[in-house]
């Protein structure tokens, strides 16, 4: 049996300058690396790809370390562990869940502390090895005979400029600088899901311009006659020194148990463990599931619950070799089947699987209760985790699960002031960002999962666009409604999603073959909408339900952007009605109040933000009178 986690402390300090949260009063927050020592040879340990030619101790064991930020009570205990699983080494729970503004005074960093209240402590623990700031892993080195191994490692780029040169890091630096001297290939496409064309190799190199000259560069490539602004470009290099990239998810395993245990700096342990990822660490969380690494040295359940937030139907770069945690739309092993939690067969390869099927055979299964916006339908894959991956029909929720849609949303929250432009970048799309602000709705999902897995209390019933309903439909379909009403469109033939992948003999041993070659579509479905264009399925909060305009989970890119037929990243819209159609203030918030009273009553929205939501329609309101 592997040795306990250790924790190392290097601080210690008072959350939020003392202030006291209810009964469980003060907090501190506790700072420090944990360290791991892995048994390779463990059954519960075998999926993880190139864990067998990790380094080993001298009892045989992998061992690696990560930082970890806990968050306990003073002198208190609390029963509930939240387990924050850092996105690109950032903590997610004190702004999603707690409102927590950005860049906080120290007296306001634990936002209204809503998690404190239900009596969490709350541990971030670094996972990824590919950050360079933020919670990270130190992840050991692949060697095989003693050696660093070689591989292809794969970049996307999509430049919002023409220009003779780019980065291709994957929203940040450079994992894996490429190898000099070592084969590369660069192809060009028109979307992402359009045909690659190779570039010739000399047309092209490793270099960036400073003051008119060319320069050698391992983070930029340069490219005769330039990059095109909107097109798509696929960069395949030969690297040296792989990692292994599941490591960090066992350290998440493993914290988790250890801190359960009562082993960690938390005192005497937790009854219950939850889990929160966003975005890219809610895929991180349903990669985990998919491996089978709920369970501990004991063969007990790790986590008994996961909100896995705005993931979509995908995993990710997780546990192959070479894998960028932080790359994201790039079709490799973590794009593959399963989506769903339920066992189905795979229409392409005939396979069956589903991503529940391991934790069920070790009975362990969390509570999961999975949430999306309208913009991960728009991607391609949100609908995939109810529906078979034809489309063909609806599957029905595990027990265990619940799914909801939170219709006329999108990936980052309600943007306001109201813009079409990201202040980081300068790169715009064709409409202005969806307005809308979903955080009441996870915050209340959140507090469901938490009632479900302290005393039983289940939560609504899941909440999604379906074929028995006939609320679920095409993208096509959804586009076409739009057009008619003279609103600028993407291409839906074009907008991206997933498709069977061929990545080589070896891709079932975590050793990929780029690029990956793409077969038959899988199915691509959305909400449809009512006459107000509308989501009409999911929870609709009053912005969707009483609507003053509409709200989508999609935005074509700015044709100063180039590829105005595509959509925009992680966006949506919002395109308000006429002032002269609007009702009064006080008729619209006597209907958003009547509204949101009925999602309170549903438990779709927590009692003490109720006023927040009614505030918000007001907003949105105002936008629309031009106040």
């Amino acid at each position: 049996m592997a040795e306990p986690t250790r924790w190392t402390v290097s601080g210690r300090r008072p959350l939020a300058g003392g202030r006291s949260f209810g009964e469980h009063g003060p907090f501190e927050v506790v700072t420090g690396q944990a360290l791991y020592r892995i048994d390779p040879a463990a059954a519960r340990n075998r999926r993880i790809v190139d864990l067998q030619h990790a380094p080993r101790d001298s009892e045989g064991r992998v061992c690696f370390r990560g930082d970890y930020t806990l968050i306990i009570p003073e002198g208190r205990a609390v029963r509930k562990l939240l387990i924050d699983v850092p996105n690109r080494g950032r903590p997610l729970a004190l702004s999603m869940l707690n409102r927590a503004p950005a860049l906080a005074q120290p007296e306001r960093e634990a936002g209204d502390g809503l998690l404190f209240r239900l009596g969490f402590a709350i541990a971030s623990i670094g996972w990824q090895w590919d950050v360079f700031e933020g919670h990270a892993l130190e992840a050991p080195p692949v060697l095989v005979a003693g050696r660093p191994v070689d591989g292809d490692v794969q970049c996307r780029v999509q430049p919002g400029s023409d220009r003779s040169f780019v980065p291709f890091g994957q929203l940040g630096e450079v994992a894996y600088p490429p190898l000099p001297g070592s084969p590369a290939r660069l192809f060009e496409r028109d979307d992402d899901n359009a045909p690659l064309k190779e570039l010739p190799r000399h047309c092209w190199r490793f270099a960036r311009e400073r003051a008119g000259r060319l320069e050698p560069s391992d983070r930029f490539i340069h490219k005769d006659g330039g990059f095109q602004k909107g097109s798509v470009y696929l960069l395949v290099y030969r690297a040296r020194g792989a990692r292994v990239a599941g490591c960090g998810l066992l350290g998440l395993r493993d914290a988790a148990a250890s801190l359960r245990a009562g082993d960690g700096p938390g005192g005497d342990g937790f009854e219950h463990v939850l889990a929160f990822g966003a975005s890219q660490t809610g895929r991180a969380l349903r990669h985990l599931l998919h491996l089978g690494l709920n369970t501990d040295a004991g063969g007990k359940r790790v986590f008994d619950g996961m909100h896995i937030h705005i993931a979509g139907g995908q995993r990710g770069d997780f546990n192959h070799r070479f894998a960028q945690p932080s790359s994201a739309g790039v079709p490799a092993a973590g794009q593959r089947f399963p989506f769903a939690g339920a066992t189905t067969r795979d229409p392409a390869t005939r396979q069956r699987d589903g991503l529940y099927a391991e934790a069920e055979r070790a009975g362990a299964m969390p509570k999961v209760v999975a949430t999306n916006t309208s913009w991960e339908y728009w991607r391609g894959d949100a609908a995939l985790i109810h529906t078979t991956a034809d489309g063909a029909a609806d599957l029905p929720a595990h027990p265990d699960e619940r799914r909801y849609l939170f219709a006329g949303t999108h990936h980052i929250g309600g943007v306001l002031p109201p813009t079409n432009t990201f202040a980081l970048t300068g790169e715009k799309a064709r409409h202005t960002f969806n307005t809308v602000d979903h955080a009441p709705l996870t915050r209340a999902a959140f507090a469901n999962l938490a009632a479900w897995v302290e005393d039983g209390t289940e939560p609504p019933a899941c909440a999604v666009p379906t074929r028995a309903a006939g609320t679920l439909t095409t993208r096509a379909a959804v586009l076409a409604r739009f057009a008619a009403a003279g609103i600028e469109c993407i291409d839906a033939e074009r907008a991206g999603g997933l498709s069977a992948l061929d990545l080589g003999p070896a891709v079932d041993d975590g050793l990929c073959a780029f690029p990956a070659v793409e077969g038959a579509p899988y199915a691509r479905l959305v909400s449809d909408v009512d006459e107000t264009l509308n989501e009409v399925a999911g929870i609709r909060l009053p912005d969707v339900g009483e609507p003053v305009g509409c709200h989508t989970g999609w935005n074509p890119r700015h044709p100063d952007n180039g590829a105005p037929e595509l959509p925009a990243v992680f966006l949506g819209f919002s395109r308000f009605v006429h002032r002269a159609d609007l009702p009064s203030r006080p008729q619209y918030e006597t209907r958003a109040r009547a509204w949101t009273r009925r999602l309170v009553a549903e438990r779709h929205i927590l009692a003490e933000d109720e006023n927040l939501v009614v505030a918000n329609c007001l907003a949105r309101h105002a936008i629309a009178a031009g106040d």
